[in-house]
């Protein structure tokens, strides 16, 4: 039992705040990658699809990897994938290549995650656990919200978008320094994934009725994300840069325009709700909690979609603060439904996050065909289903609130 928090709990807390601003940056640089390469709505929202793509392929090795090799190992192979994936994309010069690293990096972060998630537990007492994976929630929630700006100075210094990509390669260089002299603690590993006991699993309606909430809620917290830039641009005439690289005023070109300032917030806000979710899980219980907030995910994204300019930007951002416990409450009480089979069931829900790689390219295809509009449609739809399944699911929730505000404390992958 640790007597004070180790110091690799700060190591964690910056690999959250690095994969964080790396991975939700993506909804402001894919309009620049678009607009480079000339491409496709449905052909940009591949980038997403490449990075999500990873959990669905890695989670369930990468869990049967820890078991064999322990932590450390694994933590130093995703840091090294990230820092590999964002030089060669910060140098790139063809769309596939670009894919290619992004999926380098989702791999890598996925990797970080299936070991880093159950180590944190064991870098403190076992009270300070709620605590400490609130904080490392919350700095992965600052890199989130900071993306945008940084890229924002990236453009307003007159650099490409790729140049990003070269700040991302040494943050991940400076982690892999402290990963490597760090001493890992042995962990228990748990209940395991069990291959054997999968098509059992499968065979319960509960199991997969939540197993596509996780999918869609996915899908639609990405689909959501990657297409406000654009859907600002096609709808309310707004340009998709970044950055006011023509302003005269120095600080200004430093400042994010509306749009990429929406996705900061939208990532801000889920990392404000996830942080304050403890406390009002706690008092308002946690099937209730989720009923409300899946509602309020549907309504802040009909007015986002049909409101106007400054209602879209209120829409979107609230849209990512009631997103903020979703898919926590959707696994958490999905495991706690069932007595046995929890490493099982929490790979087979891991794996569906694999729903971000699919939706925003879906909502892209909509979009070329029919506006943004029509293409916001696609997570709406999504979202719908989430909340259905917050109104009729049959989940267990209200028998440990405390617990279920732990769990819910806990991204436990996206």
């Amino acid at each position: 039992m640790q007597e004070k928090p180790s110091r690799l709990l700060w190591v964690f807390f910056l690999a959250y705040f690095t994969f964080g601003m790396i991975t939700n940056v993506l909804g402001v640089v894919i309009p620049e990658v678009k607009a480079q390469y000339q491409l496709s709505y449905f052909a940009a929202g591949f980038l997403a699809f490449g990075f999500f793509i990873a959990y669905g392929i890695f989670s369930i090795p990468a869990g049967l990897l820890m078991d064999r090799l322990g932590a450390k190992p694994l933590v130093l192979l995703g840091v090294i994938l990230m820092a590999l994936g964002c030089l060669v994309i910060a140098w790139a010069q063809t769309y596939p290549l670009m894919l290619a690293m992004i999926f380098a990096v989702g791999v890598g972060v996925t990797i970080l995650q299936t070991a880093g998630n159950p180590l944190i537990q064991h870098l403190d007492r076992p009270e300070n656990y709620h605590r400490n994976l609130t904080l490392t929630i919350g700095f992965c929630g600052i890199g989130a919200f900071l993306g945008p700006f940084l890229l924002a100075f990236v453009r307003g210094m007159g650099h490409g978008w790729q140049a990003l990509y070269v700040l991302f390669t040494v943050l991940c260089v400076v982690l892999m320094v402290p990963v490597i002299f760090s001493r890992f603690p042995a962990t228990a590993t748990g209940d395991k994934f069990r291959a054997d006991r999968l098509g059992r699993i499968l065979n319960n309606p509960l199991i997969l009725l939540y197993t596509l909430g996780v999918f869609f809620y996915v899908g639609a917290e990405v689909g959501t994300a990657s297409w406000i830039v654009s859907f600002f641009d096609r709808v309310h005439g707004l340009a998709p840069q970044p950055a006011r690289v023509a302003s005269a005023g120095f600080f200004n070109r430093l400042m994010p325009t509306l749009p990429a300032l929406v996705v900061a917030l939208f990532w801000g806000l889920q990392g404000i709700g996830r942080l304050v979710s403890g406390a009002v899980l706690n008092t308002f219980g946690s099937r209730r909690i989720l009923r409300l907030y899946s509602f309020m995910t549907v309504a802040s994204l009909l007015a986002a979609i049909f409101g106007s300019q400054t209602m879209t930007a209120v829409g979107f951002a609230a849209c990512g603060f009631f997103t903020s416990v979703l898919i926590t409450l959707i696994i958490s009480g999905t495991i706690n439904t069932f007595a046995e089979n929890h490493g099982t069931i929490s790979g087979l829900l891991c794996t569906a996050i694999m729903g971000g790689a699919l939706l925003p390219p879906m909502a892209g295809l909509v979009g070329d065909h029919y506006g943004m509009r029509a293409a916001m449609m696609v997570p709406l739809v999504s979202f719908v289903y989430v909340f259905l399944l917050a109104l009729f699911g049959r989940a267990r929730y209200e028998e440990s609130n405390g617990e279920d505000a732990k769990a819910a404390a806990t991204d436990t992958g996206r």
